[in-house]
């Protein structure tokens, strides 16, 4: 069952599998974990208690792959597996893999028909069911069957859930994260956490979402993070040393080693202030789409209107991070943030 895991190409051959029920057995390795897949891209490990780290038994779900055309993530997911696979690294905390969306992978595209990042939190019942989104619709809600299912099971012991992505646009910040709205201060610890997987920022989120690592925080109280980790490429054309330190931090993470001490303001800090949407088909903005994430622009400067509103930036420096005019009525345009320090230099000007 496990042979098609024993090369560095396994998970992603995950999704060109037709499933077979029998995958769901518990398969035991020579150094006792256990594995089984319980769907196309979907893969518990579980420790014997002889290898779990003490004092905690630590859960972790590593989700890649929500959007089919993100490559890295899947690369860097697949090798970590083929190494527990043939013994070269030996987990000592349970984990979930998941594969989130393989019919997009198989088209090289971002998702089918719906971007599968905004259904979670149980929003794909939100949707009217077609043809064209059945199948987005019912996997969002599948995953979120998986990991409460896999954190109910580990209910003692911290949990952790990182969604690896990689971004469309350029970035001043060439790797960062998104920490969802409701955790509160950052822990040191997780600051570490994230400057050893290679991030340079991260962005905390204002409000609730409809994001898989929302999902994962908000339901299960999970160290849950959105991590951008370099720029999208095709399968074969990523270099793993421009993922150096996400690949060697997360084949740490799973053995429960230590993480290396650092000084924690390496890493900027920036909250959301503001996400601009398209409210109708009159909708103007005036932000190149071309620029970088974390491009700053000041204070007044004009970033878009429509017919109920338009918005100028109040601090005294803001940044544009996901900027894409090409969404549909109803939809979010651009994301706003400011660093945090920076908050006190506030002057309402809209």
């Amino acid at each position: 069952m496990l042979s098609y895991l024993e090369t560095a190409e396994g998970f992603i051959q995950l999704a060109q599998m037709k499933f077979d029920e029998s995958y769901a057995n518990w398969e035991i390795l020579p150094n006792g974990v256990q594995l089984r897949m319980m769907d196309i891209g979907v893969l518990e490990v579980r420790v014997p208690d002889a290898l779990v780290s003490k004092p905690a038994n630590n859960a972790i779900v590593i989700s890649c792959g929500i959007h089919g055309n993100e490559t890295a993530p899947i690369e860097i997911v697949s090798r970590q597996i083929s190494q527990i696979v043939t013994g070269v690294i030996t987990p000592r905390v349970n984990i979930l893999y998941l594969l989130g969306n393989p019919e997009s992978m198989k088209i090289s595209k971002r998702f089918v028909d719906i971007n599968m990042n905004r259904l979670f939190q149980q929003a794909y019942l939100s949707y009217e069911r077609t043809p064209e989104n059945q199948y987005e619709l019912d996997r969002a809600a599948s995953l979120e069957g998986y990991v409460t299912d896999f954190f109910e099971n580990n209910a003692e012991g911290t949990k952790t859930h990182l969604d690896l992505h990689t971004a469309i646009k350029p970035s001043f910040h060439k790797t960062f994260a998104i920490r969802p709205f409701g955790q509160g201060t950052i822990a040191d610890d997780s600051k570490k956490l994230l400057i050893a997987l290679g991030i340079e920022a991260v962005l905390q989120h204002n409000k609730e979402s409809t994001t898989f690592s929302y999902f994962s925080s908000e339901t299960f109280k999970a160290e849950a993070y959105t991590l951008e980790l370099g720029k999208v490429k095709p399968f074969g054309e990523n270099n793993p040393e421009d993922f150096k330190l996400a690949i060697e931090c997360l084949d740490v993470l799973i053995q429960h080693q230590s993480i290396a001490d650092t000084d924690t303001c390496k890493l900027v800090e920036y909250k959301v202030v503001a996400e601009i949407m398209r409210n109708s088909e009159d909708f103007k903005f005036y932000v190149d789409e071309k620029v970088e994430n974390f491009t700053a622009f000041p204070q007044g400067y004009l970033i878009a209107e429509d017919f109920n509103y338009n918005y100028r930036v109040a601090f005294e420096e803001e940044s544009v991070v996901f900027p894409n005019i090409q969404v549909p009525v109803g939809q979010r345009v651009a994301v706003m943030v400011t660093k945090v320090n920076d908050e006190s230099k506030l002057v309402r000007s809209l």
